[in-house]
């Protein structure tokens, strides 16, 4: 594994084990650059303090218990860009994130996932 692969696969295992882990949402934000841009279905988040209300309510939003659930499915790395794979039980059966890292910090992500209609 080359050093920039290496380097990108340690700051995705780190902003995963922030989010297992509970740390809050400052934490977590603290992965990112500060003009760092994060795409999803609804809308661009641009830099820090977008991204940190993104993370807020996507977290309050997440089903009782789902953080201990979560399953890391796959880690691809190739040089700055890495893409996970993700579940969370039956609720959130695929969700997905590609990073570009550059100096050790998120330049840029994307997220998607799909979850199962509370009933």
């Amino acid at each position: 594994m080359n050093t920039a692969s290496a380097t990108t696969e340690t700051v995705v295992r780190n902003h995963l084990q922030t989010f297992l882990e509970q740390q809050g949402v400052t934490a977590l934000v603290s992965d990112y650059d500060d003009d760092a841009h994060f795409y999803s279905e609804a809308k661009i988040y641009r830099g820090k303090q977008e991204i940190h209300g993104f993370f807020t309510d996507f977290i309050a939003s997440l089903p009782a218990g789902a953080i201990d659930r979560f399953t890391l499915t796959s880690l691809r790395v190739a040089r700055n860009v890495a893409y996970i794979t993700w579940c969370v039980g039956d609720d959130i059966p695929l969700g997905t994130d590609t990073f570009v890292v550059n100096n050790g910090k998120i330049v840029s992500q994307t997220f998607a996932m799909y979850a199962v209609a509370a009933q």
